[in-house]
Parts: C-alpha cells; sequence; structure tokens
C-alpha cells in the first residue's frame, strides 16, 4: 500500500493527501514528483534558499522546476503566502538556482564518469549505440551537423552544456557527445538535467548558426 503524506503546502480549505514521492507546487497547483519540482526553505533569518538535496531543515516550499513558474513565485511575491511568514527573497534567486542545478548535473556527470558508465569518443560511442549499450547520449549545445547526423537514432539528453564545459567535467579539452549507460546516475542525470533545462534562460541557447559552424570532436 502506498503511503501518502498529508500535504502542508496546500490552502487550508483544501488539505489534500499526496503520495509520498509527491508534492504540490505553490504557484501552479499541480502535484508533482520531487523529481519535476525545487524545494526552498526559509533560513533562520527569514531568507529563501533553494535546496537542491532536500536536506536543509524546514517547512519545504514546493516550485514547479520551469522559469516561469520560478519567475512568477519571485515577482508575484508568492514565496510570502507559501511560508505564510514575511520572507525574503534574494534578487538573484532564480541565477541561483540555474547556477546550482548545473552544478549538479556535472557533478552526477563526474559520478557516472567514476562508476564506469559512460563513453567518450565518437566512434566508441557509435561502436556503444550499435550495440544497444546506451541508454542516452549527452549531446553538447554546441555539437556540429556532423555529429547531430550521426547520432541521430539515439536516445538524445539536450543539457545545454558547451563542448568545453562536457570536456573539463571529464578531463578532456572538448566533447560533442558522452554516452550513457543503463545506470542509475544516468537517471538521476538525465533527471537533472531536465531540471535544469526548464529553469535555463533561452537566450543562453546557441543559435543553429553557432551549432552548425562548431567543428567536430575527433
Amino acid at each position: 500500500m502506498m503511503a501518502v503524506t498529508p500535504l502542508r503546502d496546500a490552502p487550508d480549505t483544501q488539505v489534500a493527501l499526496l503520495p509520498s514521492a509527491e508534492r504540490r507546487c505553490f504557484v501552479t497547483g499541480e502535484a508533482k514528483t520531487k523529481s519535476d519540482l525545487i524545494r526552498f526553505v526559509v533560513d533562520p533569518l527569514g531568507v529563501v534558499v533553494p535546496d537542491l538535496t532536500l536536506r536543509l531543515p524546514g517547512r519545504g516550499l514546493w516550485v514547479s522546476a520551469t522559469r516561469e513558474a520560478l519567475s512568477r513565485a519571485i515577482d508575484k511575491k508568492l514565496f510570502s503566502r507559501a511560508a505564510k511568514a514575511k520572507v525574503t527573497v534574494p534578487t538573484d534567486l532564480l541565477d541561483q538556482v540555474e547556477r546550482l542545478l548545473a552544478r549538479r548535473c556535472l557533478s552526477f556527470l563526474g559520478l557516472a564518469k567514476s562508476a564506469g558508465a559512460i563513453v567518450t569518443g565518437q566512434p566508441q560511442i557509435e561502436h556503444a549505440l550499435s550495440h544497444d549499450a546506451l541508454a542516452s547520449i549527452l549531446l553538447a549545445a554546441d555539437a556540429g551537423r556532423d555529429c547531430r547526423k550521426k547520432l541521430a537514432r539515439a536516445c538524445v539528453t539536450h543539457a545545454g552544456f558547451s563542448r568545453t564545459e562536457l570536456g573539463a567535467a571529464l578531463g578532456h579539452e572538448h566533447l560533442a557527445s558522452v554516452g550513457l549507460k543503463p545506470h542509475a546516475l544516468t537517471e538521476k542525470l538525465q533527471k537533472e538535467c531536465a531540471r535544469w533545462q526548464g529553469v535555463r534562460a533561452k537566450d543562453n541557447d546557441l543559435t543553429d548558426d553557432d551549432k552548425t559552424e562548431s567543428s567536430e570532436e575527433r
């Protein structure tokens, strides 16, 4: 029998029960799994702090992992209403969340490497792909057209990192793509990438011209 947890964040007039793995976004009112939300807490000084690891003490304030929901929570001063107290929202809260999510993605990528769950190098990735040995491929935002064409039939995770960022995370000068083997860390990485993509500023994305003009990884 699935355990349920009282929904503390719901309005007093509409208390509901949700599965223990779900919480309700106080902006949209939608019930979602924790991996599709971002948890915030209020610190002892009354400042709203993102809690991506779900470890900070205090009542959780949950927001959908989208830039629209976070922007609305900040602009409409909904954090105070959800906390039922006057709270301070840092002016750079949205940027904080974006940076922390990016850092978590790269951290999980490093852990996946240590666990032997990644494949690098275009020939090696294509070989693993032909043997159905990959769960997904992490593609750099500035990967070139040829690379994208070769991996067109793969399940691709678009994280938004550049070739330089992917390379630096794994000890290479640059990487246009990274093969992800079936593994628990791969699943965690994909979820974090999805959250990061949800809150990223769209103008951070490279244009199509930037992508096609990028030189390929050899």
